[in-house]
């Protein structure tokens, strides 16, 4: 299969030291206000990457927080990326903006958030998710998918909906600590904007990347 004659041209947008504020959340909001007017289906997905005594994995969740320390989402602890966040709490994430020409990726680390916290949200999810959630070990082999519906069943039997489904003590959320952003503009000829914001001593500094 040849790709290489897949062009594309960059003229949305650019961006430059004067334009971007000087507090990357701040920034970052911003554009994704920008993107959010859009109503494209899953605007909060973003990839996050981690690495432990194997190889890098990356994979699509969904942001459900953004807070003034951070960026907040939730998953099963047990699960691959949960076992190799135990490991090495460093991590990648990636947003992609496709139609705004845009990128946004965040280096940084992750802490767990304190259960209450976690379960105040496992509440607010749809009755199916919550038994998603609570039916599946995430990452873990299973036989079949006739199997893996077979358990979902069972805990709808069980917990029947209206009813309280109990939250995984294994499931929860994750708050992202950005140590460093870089904020990426499309533009003509490829010579794309690329400004990096990083922390140095409680304060951010920024600089221009070349393409």
């Amino acid at each position: 299969m040849d790709l290489h004659n897949i062009r594309e041209s960059y003229n949305f947008d650019s961006l430059d030291t004067d334009k971007v504020n000087k507090d990357p959340m701040v920034q970052f909001q911003n554009w994704f206000e920008e993107y959010k007017v859009l109503s494209i289906k899953d605007y909060n997905a973003m990839a996050v990457s981690t690495v432990n005594a194997g190889l890098p994995e990356s994979r699509i969740v969904l942001l459900k927080e953004i807070r003034d320390e951070g960026f907040v989402f939730y998953t099963n602890y047990a699960s691959a990326k949960g076992k190799a966040l135990a490991e090495n709490p460093n991590i990648s994430a990636l947003f992609f903006w496709r139609e705004q020409e845009r990128q946004v990726r965040i280096s940084g680390r992750v802490e767990k958030l304190a259960p209450k916290q976690s379960k105040e949200y496992f509440e607010t999810r749809p009755y199916l998710s919550q038994i998603g959630a609570a039916a599946s070990e995430q990452s873990a082999p299973i036989e079949s998918r006739e199997a893996l519906e077979s358990k979902f069943n069972a805990f709808t039997e069980q917990y029947p909906e209206g009813s309280a489904v109990p939250m995984p003590e294994s499931w929860g959320g994750y708050i992202i600590r950005p140590v460093k952003y870089e904020f990426w503009q499309g533009r003509e000829g490829r010579l794309h904007d690329r400004l990096i914001f990083l922390k140095v001593e409680n304060a951010w500094t920024i600089s221009r990347i070349q393409p």
